[in-house]
């Protein structure tokens, strides 16, 4: 897609998200984001930092906030695991990354760590200790997909707001 036609896609989006209200004009900050240890710890710590950045949208739309710390829970528990299989850094850190953006519709969460395993669906019994964490975010996210680097990945989790569906042209403009 050349720019010209990605900036005429995305002003084509914007004028139908005007027209039926579906959009507020404001500014969009990009997200706040915090390092962790690959430590159990850091979960509890991932939760707090994701209440605090949605803190205005409890307010209004609680249960979206509820899910989004939820799937914080699960996709920080998930990363922390992977990279403590890893050998341990030469610094002795091998940090994960958490990135929240809230916008208008949705929250977009970004789950960064240097663990080269693709995450994959551990298919396990309702009573098993662990292997819930993926069908929990895919049941709660709009969308989701996965971005590969040389030394690790990106999680992107997409979770809109209570009673907010993503449009086709959201979906196409929201991929990379």
């Amino acid at each position: 897609m050349t720019d010209n036609s990605r900036e005429t896609s995305i002003a084509s989006v914007l004028a139908a998200a005007l027209e039926t209200g579906r959009l507020a004009v404001g500014t969009v900050a990009g997200p706040c984001w915090r390092s962790f240890p690959a430590a159990a710890e850091s979960v509890a710590w991932a939760r707090r930092f994701t209440e605090s950045v949605l803190a205005e949208v409890a307010d209004v739309d609680a249960e979206h906030v509820g899910d989004v710390v939820l799937v914080v829970s699960e996709l920080i528990t998930n990363a922390v695991r992977e990279v403590a299989k890893l050998a341990p850094a030469s610094d002795g850190a091998r940090p994960v990354h958490l990135g929240v953006g809230v916008h208008d519709r949705w929250t977009h969460l970004y789950a960064v760590d240097t663990a080269p395993a693709m995450p994959k669906e551990a298919h396990r019994g309702p009573l098993a200790g662990s292997g819930r964490g993926i069908p929990i975010i895919k049941a709660l996210a709009a969308m989701t997909w996965v971005e590969q680097a040389e030394h690790g990945k990106t999680i992107h989790v997409l979770m809109t707001r209570t009673g907010v569906e993503l449009t086709p042209e959201d979906r196409q403009t929201l991929m990379p």
